[in-house]
């Protein structure tokens, strides 16, 4: 009898690090928790199990940190590939195993299946562009994340939105999150098939991307695949509103008035808009111009 238990505490201990041995560690930094998957910076993403253990990386106890862009993770990958424990930190961790290790368990394209509506409507071209070659999609949803680089000389504290043809090119449809800082990204679900056109913007028509040389560019096409998940990745050179030379850089909002005929100090000085009236005598130049009182003069009489 002691025999036999003996044996089977063996055959359970083999089993434990059998398990053990299979699980796979790597570490790095978080771009989206969605739906059962999560996505690191490296552009891979993986699906996470239903009973998946969240816990702090320093003292691998409960933590109150939840997933998220920006945030460190180690994760523990079964022999399935199934990410099955997330360990949390603000600060960076130490790097460990490789996303190499892992790459076979990145979620991959789905088999193709046919949808005649959604064909027709994704294979059907623009005026100006190219058709499409004939695909086949299942309409499945799709998790989309879209990562733009802005350029420099963007202003720390501004906000960047996607405009697309869907939303009737409204400048503020879809928010981005700041993930560094020269990096937005925002994750949507969309159903394969989908197509719309779409440019990036800093939440008005006047401040819109241009193309490389300061004009206009085309909006982006975009046709949603049939895969789990899709990661899309753009640059913008410029914005509208600081383009060197722009017609639609900010212009002033003051016009000159009778009362106001030279509102700033480096326009040159206006005559007045009308004639004075007879007997009257014309008005002093503004502070600046030729032919001003001195400052702190009396009005003439």
């Amino acid at each position: 009898m002691m025999r036999r238990r003996y044996g089977l505490a063996v055959l359970a201990l083999a089993a434990v690090l059998l398990a053990a041995g299979s699980a796979v560690v790597v570490s790095g930094q978080l771009l989206a928790y969605q739906d059962g998957y999560v996505f690191f910076t490296s552009g891979d993403g993986f699906r996470v199990a239903s009973d998946i253990i969240i816990r702090d990386a320093k003292t691998g106890g409960n933590t109150a940190l939840k997933p998220a862009p920006r945030i460190w993770a180690r994760a523990t990958f079964n022999s399935s590939g199934t990410v099955t424990e997330l360990d949390l930190s603000r600060a960076p961790l130490p790097a460990q195993g490789s996303f190499a290790d892992v790459q076979r368990f990145a979620v991959a394209l789905s088999t193709p299946a046919p949808n005649p509506d959604l064909l027709a409507y994704a294979a059907t071209p623009g005026p100006d562009e190219t058709p499409l070659p004939t695909q086949h999609f299942s309409g499945k949803p799709v998790l989309v994340t879209f990562i733009v680089q802005v350029p420099p000389i963007t202003p720390f504290t501004s906000s960047v939105y996607i405009t697309t043809d869907q939303s009737g090119w409204n400048a503020q449809a879809i928010p981005m999150d700041r993930i560094d800082a020269l990096h937005y990204q925002i994750t949507r679900r969309y159903p394969s098939g989908t197509s719309f056109r779409y440019l990036y913007d800093r939440g008005s028509f006047q401040s819109k991307e241009v193309a490389q040389n300061g004009l206009d560019r085309r909006p982006r096409v975009f046709v949603v695949p049939d895969a789990d998940v899709r990661v899309i990745r753009d640059n913008v050179y410029a914005w509208q509103d600081q383009a060197n030379g722009g017609v639609n850089q900010v212009q002033p909002q003051v016009m000159p008035t009778p009362y106001n005929p030279a509102p700033f100090p480096n326009l040159p000085c206006l005559p007045p808009p009308q004639p004075p009236a007879p007997g009257h005598k014309p008005p002093p130049p503004p502070a600046g111009c030729p032919g001003a009182p001195p400052p702190g003069a009396p009005p003439p009489p």
